[in-house]
């Protein structure tokens, strides 16, 4: 019979000095999606260091390296949950979209053990999102940049990053990429320094438009990125490229 843990005996387990040891203990009783979704589940041409549960225990030993606390352990457990279904999705050919698949998982059995929604927000947030700061080391537009870099979780997910490139191993055993390295991009470096500028359209701007949400929010969004990325800070050439490019008065 399978033996049911309390969220407070989880906390400690992710709180100790060795989360991997204590998970590997209790691994049978109340991980079981390590072996549904980790175990196993090879990478294809990529990670030499094993298959997803090698790597995910590579990511923790380097997140509890640094200064961390539970959530960051969490965390790292949980950021490749997805790479089985999506490999699975995509006809075995490769593991795209398993941030997605796996924020999905890792809703289901964080609600099942009983995480409020304080708990899981960040960790979904950093599980969403790890790809993308991984994908510093090429972004181009600043303004994906700074919505990333500017969130109050981004702290988190850079120590998810920086545990991943570490863990993610060539067949010499050394790290194939320094997250700190994409930090250093002037591109990157500069969001980080600076703030974000702040969006010259607003929704009033729009009004004339009788859109809803949806569309209002796409022509905020194109406006902002026209502005930071085009370098476009006229607010009527910004207004009227948006109605051209999502359409014009509903009515």
């Amino acid at each position: 019979m399978q033996k049911t843990f309390s969220q407070f005996q989880l906390k400690q387990i992710l709180s100790s000095s060795n989360p991997n040891a204590e998970i590997e203990l209790h691994k049978d009783e109340f991980f079981d999606f390590i072996d549904r979704y980790m175990v196993g589940c090879e990478h294809k041409n990529f990670h030499c260091e094993g298959d997803v549960w090698e790597h995910t225990k590579l990511v923790i030993q380097n997140v509890v390296a640094e200064e961390h606390d539970w959530i960051d352990v969490l965390a790292a457990l949980l950021h490749d949950v997805g790479k089985k279904d999506a490999l699975e999705r995509n006809d075995g050919k490769n593991m795209q979209g398993h941030e997605i698949e796996g924020a999905r998982i890792a809703f289901d059995w964080l609600v099942k053990m009983g995480f409020d929604r304080e708990a899981r927000e960040p960790v979904l947030w950093i599980i969403r999102n790890h790809m993308k700061a991984l994908d510093l080391k090429v972004m181009r537009s600043k303004y994906d940049i700074w919505l990333l870099v500017k969130h109050p979780w981004f702290g988190r997910l850079q120590r998810l990053a920086r545990a991943d490139c570490k863990s993610t191993l060539n067949i010499d055993g050394r790290p194939r990429d320094d997250f700190d390295v994409f930090l250093k991009r002037p591109i990157v470096a500069e969001c980080i320094e600076k703030e974000m500028p702040t969006a010259v359209v607003k929704a009033d701007d729009f009004a004339l438009q009788k859109w809803d949400d949806v569309r209002l929010e796409k022509a905020l969004v194109f406006c902002h990125k026209m502005q930071i990325n085009g370098g476009v800070l006229s607010k009527e050439s910004l207004i009227r490229a948006a109605i051209n490019s999502i359409g014009g008065n509903n009515g």
